[in-house]
């Protein structure tokens, strides 16, 4: 690695440090928020549970009666419907999941620990005093922060926002994102393919990650090698606002790179296999500016630079907050010889060793153009700059089910 060559989390650092977000905040109803950038902190208005309530299916009754022989029946709590009454000395309550907790009790007995004879209930198993309750705002009291602003919204969330009343959220106003191929031979099916030609991958599977991240994708086809028609595309995409683009090909050095030639366009290096940088501009035209991301063209180098410098840097635009995917640490299956030097993400599958555990053994094939072996990988591992590494020894692993 050369002193000019950074690591993914000082790439990412150095990008986002002159973009600034987008503006804008729109409501829209919680349950259409999904993958949406939270533009406000979202504090409960009430207390969750908004009461005691049973935790487990059983009897209501006060603690100080698990000790009696016996007790008396005197009727039934469900869901959304409360025993009126009282929980008085030697009477309990039979009490299903959720119902509020009868006046008077503050223990629930769980129901396989009893025996119901003639409407009296014998405890069979006593538990400790208050045990089974879910006691008013032990999961949230009224003015808690529950979902942060700049939050990328997971379905959890909707959930969540849900349970304390929010119909709608205030989330930043979607990322629009085009994406555009460059090269002579590049076509997209179902035209025939002439000689020396091949269909273009990359933009299916990065407008599906674009659109999975919740931007805005706009294709904008492929450009031919051409500096001119990479110019008026450029021009285009400022015409019509686009807040990034992500190019595929055109971002390394050879003669017909037309991305890297154009003005503005700087190379960003990094210390990763496949892929080794970006591409990156700041494009403005009147008060408009737009970011230009320059991904290579082999697939497989494509999308590893996608997720793990470009989607980041599109989550800081768009509001929320730029994060390499996480890691796990888990044991090789066998050793591994890489070239060294670098940090070499491979394609790897998840196996289990004899006694069960879970291991990580990479893929034979590890071409930078074999978007094959993504579709057969289990997760992206690690490995690097060192040479060698031992059957059993932990690297860091990223499955691959939360990229895609």
């Amino acid at each position: 690695m050369t002193t000019a060559e950074l690591s993914v989390d000082q790439a990412i650092a150095e990008l986002i440090a002159t973009l600034q977000p987008v503006e804008g905040i729109e409501r829209v109803p919680t349950s259409a928020a999904l993958a949406r950038i939270l533009a406000e902190d979202i504090a409960s208005p009430l207390d969750l549970p908004a009461f005691d309530n049973a935790a487990m299916d059983g009897y209501a009754l006060r603690a100080a009666d698990l000790a009696l022989p016996a007790l008396q029946e005197i009727g039934t709590a469900l869901a959304g419907h409360a025993f009126a009454g009282r929980v008085e000395a030697g009477t309990c309550v039979r009490i299903m999941t959720g119902a509020p907790l009868p006046a008077g009790a503050d223990t629930v007995v769980m129901v396989e620990d009893t025996v119901r004879e003639d409407g009296r209930v014998r405890i069979v198993h006593p538990p400790a005093a208050g045990a089974n309750v879910r006691r008013r705002a032990e999961h949230l009291a009224r003015g808690d922060v529950v979902l942060p602003s700049q939050r990328q919204l997971r379905a959890s969330d909707l959930g969540l926002a849900a349970a304390i009343g929010c119909s709608e959220l205030p989330v930043m106003r979607r990322l629009r994102v085009g994406l555009l191929s460059t090269g002579d031979e590049l076509a997209d099916p179902p035209a025939p393919l002439t000689t020396g030609a091949a269909y273009d991958a990359n933009r299916p599977f990065l407008r599906a990650s674009v659109e999975r991240s919740g931007f805005t994708a706009i294709d904008l086809g492929i450009c031919p090698d051409r500096s001119a028609e990479f110019e008026r595309v450029l021009a285009r995409v400022l015409a019509d606002r686009l807040d990034a683009v992500v190019i595929s090909g055109g971002a390394a050095q050879g003669d017909a790179d037309i991305v890297r030639r154009a003005g503005g366009v700087r190379f960003v290096a990094l210390n990763i296999r496949p892929g080794r940088g970006i591409a990156v501009a700041n494009l403005t035209q009147s008060d408009h500016a737009m970011t230009l991301l320059g991904l290579p063209g082999n697939a497989v180098a494509a999308f590893v630079m996608f997720h793990l410098v470009a989607r980041p840097v599109l989550l800081h635009l768009a509001g929320g907050i730029a994060a390499v995917p996480p890691s796990l640490p888990v044991p090789l299956a066998g050793p591994v010889h890489v070239r060294g030097g670098r940090i070499d993400y491979r394609r790897a599958c998840f196996v289990r060793d004899s006694r069960g555990a879970l291991t990580v053994a990479p893929l034979k094939d590890q071409g930078s153009a074999m978007l094959r072996t993504v579709v057969e990988a289990d997760a992206l591992i690690a490995v690097g700059p060192q040479s060698d590494y031992a059957a059993g020894e932990p690297v860091e692993t990223i499955p691959l089910a939360l990229l895609d």
